[in-house]
């Protein structure tokens, strides 16, 4: 059975600068669900360490170990934009991720049961993504019961996933690895809170090499034309309980600098002590976060 290192030592196989066809995804939510409980089911049972030299063997486990890395990130990802839609009155699209300034256009009155359901399964998928990337031998049956509390249009929901560069190369495991022990050597923090959507597969990985909570706000200046990091009530209250506590706010790719700094000027009111992380810093950003895994001169 594989282990959590054994997951991400296996995953150091990959070509790291060019991100693999598997991160090419369109999957319905329930099809990427099954596919998920699948990969899981396989991993756990594959024998390790491998026969050097069985290159089939060596192949079909780093294939099942990446389709799982890449994967994994859309049980939050896709319940995050479930949320984003019910508490701010956008319509449940199959396929469609809105923008935050569409809300004035729609204006959909979702029920406080609806908000409420939308908000605690959102919460709950954080923990069932980390479970599933820990291979812990009851992270099948966790996924197959969060399942059955989805309603059917986030189980139609169409996933999709680009070869992204900077978010792949930012989420290599060794990197993180490293930016985790800078974090360690100078910092305790009680939570990492990262800027969704890019920075979920990388931040998934170092909240566990940090052993502490994690929570994501949307905030995608690029990929969404979000203007600020859209912060709810329902965000606020699950936070509340670090209100005095060190947070650690992370972004996987730190290219101009903008996102971070309004990241960290939106969400520095909210807890005590604030220190600020990305894995990938570009040479040239306005920001200089405290820990950075890389800096990018390309």
């Amino acid at each position: 059975m594989l282990s959590f290192a054994e997951f991400t030592e296996i995953l150091e196989w990959s070509d790291w600068d060019n991100p693999p066809e598997q991160m090419r995804i369109e999957i319905p939510f329930h099809a990427l669900i099954e596919a998920v409980q699948e990969l899981l089911n396989d991993l756990t049972l594959a024998p390790w360490p491998l026969v050097a030299g069985d290159t089939n063997a060596l192949g079909a486990l780093y294939d099942k170990a990446t389709r799982l890395y890449v994967s994994v990130p859309a049980i939050v990802n896709v319940m995050l934009n479930y949320k984003i839609c019910v508490e701010h009155g956008l319509p449940l699209h199959p396929t469609v991720y809105y923008e935050l300034k569409e809300a004035r256009k729609y204006r959909i009155n979702h029920s406080l049961g609806e908000i409420q359901r939308a908000s605690e399964l959102y919460w709950k998928s954080i923990d069932v993504a980390r479970a599933c990337y820990r291979l812990e031998s009851g992270a099948r049956t966790a996924l197959t019961e969060y399942t059955q509390h989805l309603p059917p249009s986030v189980l139609e929901f169409i996933y999709t996933s680009i070869q992204d560069h900077y978010t792949w190369l930012g989420s290599r495991p060794s990197l993180l690895r490293d930016l985790a022990k800078k974090v360690k050597a100078a910092y305790d923090p009680g939570i990492l809170v990262a800027a969704a959507h890019g920075s979920i597969m990388p931040a998934l990985i170092l909240s566990e090499l940090l052993d502490i909570p994690l929570y994501f706000i949307r905030f995608s200046m690029f990929k969404r034309n979000d203007v600020e990091p859209i912060l709810s009530l329902s965000d606020q209250a699950w936070l509340f309980d670090y209100r005095n506590k060190n947070a650690l706010l992370y972004d996987e790719d730190v290219a101009g600098g903008r996102t971070l700094e309004l990241f960290l000027s939106r969400m520095t009111p909210l807890f005590g002590e604030v220190r600020t992380a990305c894995s990938i810093r570009h040479a040239g950003a306005s920001i200089h976060p405290d820990f950075v895994g890389k800096t990018w001169w390309g």
